[in-house]
């Protein structure tokens, strides 16, 4: 019998959760290199870029604790021991329902595709914001220009933020990012002693002003300025104009947008959701096509409760439950596994932190053997990003 062809577009948290979910590892994994090879019943090819980024720990950089090499992996070596050929090319389009998967270099056929390429951020929201801002979400290397440009203040006015995209009745951006940042800031600029010499901002147009709870609380803790409401009508040279013409001086801007898929999905067959993204169903299925499923941070959720986030942790429960459907899919069944929504993440302060979470099903996190409140929690966080990538290098 023929082996069914599989197609994965991308090599973020989505797409590896979802390979590793599909051709489920054995106990161990020396001799699964071997058994992929005497027998598969799938053809899968990955087409990405080879490099993965484990995006949550780039706050850090603030705290010289995470640097680029250090959270980069090449992930071809963990595809080969999957048997996962790899194309090193950009995909341009997708065609015939699924099927047909066009590169700036070639074509690729399929009897099943997912798609797992990451999100596009709306610099075009607000103007200024690709030239006048940076942000974690752009990767390390935007990341190393905001420090390298902060070690060259002796004093100054930074601003943190970020906007949200609500089209689709969920939290598509960062916030938990920029908090994170905020208070690391903090932390670094007092390690340096210069901390009375600086104004630090936390500003979004998705928080009520006069909003409390544990967050806004360390905040203040940490003397930051919180700006909850606002929404700059331009980023400008050395600030930021309101829609009154006001200016505002501000001598670094770490700001990240809302999220939606990427532009190019809206010429493809794939259909697109009000507010941007890949329009799937509660199996990760994309609506009205046939074997073809999509999750993270290019998709939306279906019925979603109003603060499901889009992360690595989220990507992680949807992905598995779209390697689990396409199998089934794939053998003439009808898909049946959904997903639980889950807000679960580590905000490190470095001197404290905090566990966010919430849950569809209401289940604590990790059994509850961790408390939510903690410097301790940084280790706990530290370890699952150790282990993580351990996986991606070794196993």
């Amino acid at each position: 019998m023929a082996k069914k062809k599989i197609t994965i577009i991308g090599n973020g948290f989505a797409s590896l959760f979802f390979a590793g979910a599909f051709l489920v590892l054995p106990v161990f994994p020396f001799f699964a290199f071997f058994l992929r090879r005497l027998y598969s019943r799938y053809e899968i090819t990955l087409i990405g870029n080879g490099k993965f980024v484990y995006f949550p720990a780039i706050p850090e950089f603030i705290i010289g604790k995470k640097n680029k090499k250090g959270i980069t992996v090449d992930i071809r070596s963990w595809l080969w021991r999957r048997n996962i050929r790899f194309v090193e090319d950009q995909v341009v389009d997708i065609q015939d329902g699924g099927r047909t998967v066009l590169t700036t270099k070639g074509r690729y056929d399929n009897d099943a595709l997912f798609v797992g390429i990451g999100p596009a951020f709306m610099v075009d929201d607000i103007p200024g914001t690709a030239a006048h801002t940076l942000s974690p979400c752009s990767g390390p290397d935007a990341m190393d220009e905001f420090m390298a440009r902060l070690n060259e203040l002796p004093e100054g006015i930074i601003y943190v933020g970020f906007k949200l995209n609500k089209r689709d009745g969920f939290v598509a951006g960062r916030g938990g990012q920029m908090y994170e940042c905020a208070c690391l800031l903090d932390y670094a600029l007092k390690a340096r002693g210069v901390r009375d010499k600086f104004e630090i901002h936390l500003f979004s147009p998705n928080i009520q002003p006069g909003d409390k709870g544990a967050i806004t609380d360390r905040l203040l803790e940490r003397g930051i300025i919180l700006n909850y409401g606002y929404e700059p009508a331009e980023f400008v040279e050395g600030g930021m104009k309101d829609a009154d013409g006001t200016f505002r001086k501000a001598d670094l801007v770490l700001f990240t947008p809302g999220i939606t898929a990427p532009k190019w999905i809206k010429k493809t067959c794939l259909p697109v959701s009000v507010g941007g993204h890949i329009d799937v169903d509660k199996y990760g299925q994309v609506k009205g096509l046939k074997n073809v499923f999509a999750a993270g941070d290019c998709s939306n959720h279906e019925s979603p409760p109003p603060w499901v986030p889009h992360q690595a942790h989220m990507a992680q429960l949807r992905s598995e439950a779209a390697a689990k459907n396409m199998q089934q899919v794939l053998k003439g069944d009808a898909p049946s596994h959904t997903y639980r929504f889950e807000l679960s993440c580590i905000l490190n302060m470095e001197n404290d932190a905090l566990w966010l979470h919430a849950a569809s099903d209401d289940k604590p996190p990790m059994w509850n053997i961790f408390p939510r409140h903690s410097k301790k929690l940084i280790g706990v966080k530290n370890f699952f990003e150790r282990l993580y990538l351990l996986y991606l290098r070794y196993l």
